[in-house]
């Protein structure tokens, strides 16, 4: 309800509460509400910067993690963009992986056609047209059709898979593109090993 009504507020409205209502209005949002405060005007930036433990709360409450003791002088905004980038990183692994098992997928699918393939032209040979043999290319033929259907899926699947992969890569690529390279944590210096550094 707090990120509600200070994203229908206009900065000056927030600057004229009295400061104990300014903090606890920004203690009820999250970090990337967080951030769009700050980016509004000075005066709030200014605000958030000076009251630290804003960005302490936000990573507990958006990353429901618990926090070990940090010594006084920890940027707690730093923190929770480390932690948010860990948590693209790993959206990011997930839709690479789906790509990967579809990908795997759609080999077996094709080793199978060809293996269908392969029955056909050995049973398919005159001197082995017999009621036998015709009944195994009948249910080849079955288990082909079905293959192919599930190929196609597959395929279908696949493409999405990919597409939503290169939104996710472009939204990392950008959100890295707007992070100072001196909060560069550990974090971040994995993402540019893995090439989504900004250029």
């Amino acid at each position: 309800m707090a990120a509600g009504a200070a994203r229908s507020c206009a900065p000056g409205y927030l600057l004229s509460l009295p400061l104990e209502l300014q903090l606890r209005v920004l203690e009820g949002l999250g970090g990337q509400d967080l951030c769009a405060v700050e980016a509004s005007c000075r005066d709030l930036r200014r605000l958030v910067a000076g009251n630290t433990h804003l960005y302490q709360l936000a990573l507990v409450e958006d990353f429901r993690c618990t926090l070990a003791a940090a010594p006084p002088s920890i940027n707690w905004k730093a923190q929770y963009v480390d932690m948010f980038i860990r948590a693209r990183l790993k959206t990011l692994e997930q839709h690479q992986r789906v790509c990967q098992v579809l990908k795997e997928r759609l080999d077996e699918l094709d080793d199978l056609l060809g293996d269908a393939d392969d029955v056909r032209q050995v049973l398919g040979a005159p001197e082995l047209l017999t009621s036998e043999p015709c009944l195994v290319l009948a249910i080849v033929g079955n288990m082909e059709q079905e293959a192919l259907q599930q190929r196609w899926d597959a395929s279908q699947d696949l493409l999405m898979a990919e597409s939503k992969l290169r939104v996710v890569q472009a939204e990392m690529q950008d959100l890295l593109a707007r992070i100072p390279r001196y909060w560069w944590p550990a974090a971040l210096q994995t993402a540019a090993a893995w090439g989504y550094a900004p250029a």
